[in-house]
């Protein structure tokens, strides 16, 4: 039964992640769940603004490449440029090292990246036949505008427990297939994992029962050595990080999900890289380091102080 099941509803793209992160990270993942590569110049995204219902270009951006069968592509808002300040101020860089597209370069031609918690989100797709795009996937309700998110307690327009506002969600695994019908309500319980703000790690892989293991786009793991762990303000609090990738960016991590700075410097050579992470004025507690290269190759571990 289960087989049946899956092949009959593993036969389009959807949305398999949602960040609505700080400032301007923003990012969707899309899945292709099929046996075989997608066009991606056939579908684009659409931003429904405050609760409208009414389509408009500046509102909606075209998707290229070609997606592989149980693939990703993580498109993240166009913001690179790292001296833009106000209502361009860039993407961290553990996201932008994530996308495969990057959309909405220009703030004033182009919105759809540019989402909120009170923002439906759309994956349409081109019908060749009538030469219009349709719905294959739907994010929140078209036409209804949450003060100031959906939430997850009735009628999950703000009440309760905020999910697609400074969150990052993950479809759950049972998820086979999009939502191309508007909803007569919006409970992202049913669909969506919650997970914190600025959570980025589980960007360009999905697991679904489309298929028994994750797609092949998982990231090769890497090793890291941390010493001493747990530490101390001995020694200056110094502690040095062995890594078998030359990372451009430390992001730490507090069990609440906030970031935490770290001071740290890197001192490479052909058989190691060792990172001295200053951990002098870090509160006692359990915190995440993910240390992440210039090609997007990431290790993380956990640090005690």
């Amino acid at each position: 039964m289960l087989t049946g099941l899956v092949s009959a509803q593993c036969n389009e793209l959807f949305i398999s992640e949602y960040v609505e992160g700080s400032r301007n990270n923003k990012a969707l993942e899309i899945y292709n769940p099929t046996d075989k590569p997608v066009d991606l110049s056939q579908y684009r995204v659409t931003r429904w603004q405050n609760g409208s219902a009414a389509w408009t270009a500046q509102m909606s951006d075209a998707l290229s490449g070609t997606l592989q069968p149980k693939d990703v592509a993580v498109v993240v808002l166009d913001r690179r440029d790292t001296t833009k300040i106000g209502q361009d101020t860039p993407v961290v860089l553990s996201l932008r090292l994530k996308a495969d597209l990057f959309l909405s370069k220009d703030y004033n031609t182009s919105f759809s990246m540019s989402f909120n918690g009170d923002d439906a989100m759309s994956l349409d797709k081109l019908n060749t036949t009538t030469s219009k795009y349709v719905p294959v996937d739907i994010f929140g309700k078209i036409g209804e505008r949450p003060s100031p998110a959906w939430s997850d307690k009735a009628p999950y327009t703000g009440t309760g427990t905020w999910y697609s506002m400074d969150k990052t969600l993950i479809r759950k695994d049972s998820v086979m297939t999009g939502v191309a019908k508007n909803p007569l309500e919006f409970n992202p319980t049913k669909e969506w994992e919650l997970n914190p703000r600025d959570q980025f790690d589980s960007l360009g892989y999905h697991k679904c029962l489309c298929e028994k293991t994750a797609s092949t786009k998982v990231i090769q793991k890497h090793k890291v050595v941390l010493f001493p762990n747990p530490t101390q303000n001995a020694n200056n609090g110094i502690v040095t990080a062995i890594t078998d990738i030359v990372p451009v960016a430390l992001i730490c991590k507090n069990m609440q999900g906030a970031d935490v700075a770290l001071p740290y410097s890197i001192n490479s050579s052909s058989m190691m890289v060792q990172t001295q992470i200053a951990t002098a004025e870090l509160a006692a507690g359990v915190y995440t380091l993910e240390f992440i290269s210039a090609s997007g190759e990431r290790v993380s571990t956990r640090l005690i102080k």
